[in-house]
């Protein structure tokens, strides 16, 4: 939808308010567009919108060349949105960033957590047999973390549930190789089995 204003003199750092105003975007996009474009902005933000021309994206997007390859595409993209927003209001009649490819990022490695991040997942999870099981699981990490190490992927959210194959395979895999096994399955099978009297 367009705009009623598109006076000349509009500036950019006013056309980009209107931007966030219009979009539908969610308020951390919002911030985070903002934070992205704060250097243009500095710069270039009381220039009339006529005035984002290749040349002024250009020397933006060569003074992010020092940055991760990440935060690079960040700010393109933030920028790639304005623009063609720009275009639909009939601001810009050219298609500024068609020329201009991503970073290429790598491949992410995993992250490791620390006990105390490990422990703070593992308390959030709501079903008693599962967090039992998922102590256990997390306790034989630790007994065997130079083959199992801990990362961001190892443990799902807080409100996961698990299918009893998976918790058999689990409890198969951990039983046999943790020193405090006993207790930790002897809660897990006890809130099992008050779970199904209720339900009898």
């Amino acid at each position: 939808m367009k705009t009623s204003s598109s006076s000349p003199s509009l500036t950019l750092a006013r056309a980009f308010e209107q931007f966030l105003q219009v979009s539908s975007f969610a308020r951390r996009t919002r911030e985070s567009y903002t934070e992205d474009l704060a250097p243009l902005f500095a710069e270039c933000g009381q220039i009339p919108v006529t005035g984002l021309t290749a040349e002024v994206i250009q020397t933006f997007l060569v003074r992010q060349e020092s940055l991760a390859p990440a935060t690079y595409n960040r700010r393109l993209a933030a920028l790639r949105s304005f623009t063609r927003w720009l275009r639909d209001q009939g601001r810009l009649t050219d298609a500024l960033l068609d020329s201009v490819e991503r970073k290429p990022e790598g491949k992410r490695t995993a992250r490791a957590l620390d006990a105390q991040q490990v422990e703070s997942v593992l308390r959030k999870i709501e079903d008693p047999r599962d967090r039992a099981l998922f102590w256990l699981i997390y306790d034989g990490a630790f007994a065997v973390r130079k083959r199992w190490p801990l990362t961001s992927t190892t443990f799902p959210g807080p409100s996961a549930r698990f299918s009893s194959t998976a918790k058999a395979t689990a409890h198969a895999r951990c039983s046999s190789r943790v020193p405090s096994a006993p207790s930790s399955i002897s809660t897990w099978r006890r809130v099992g089995t008050r779970r199904r009297d209720r339900s009898s």
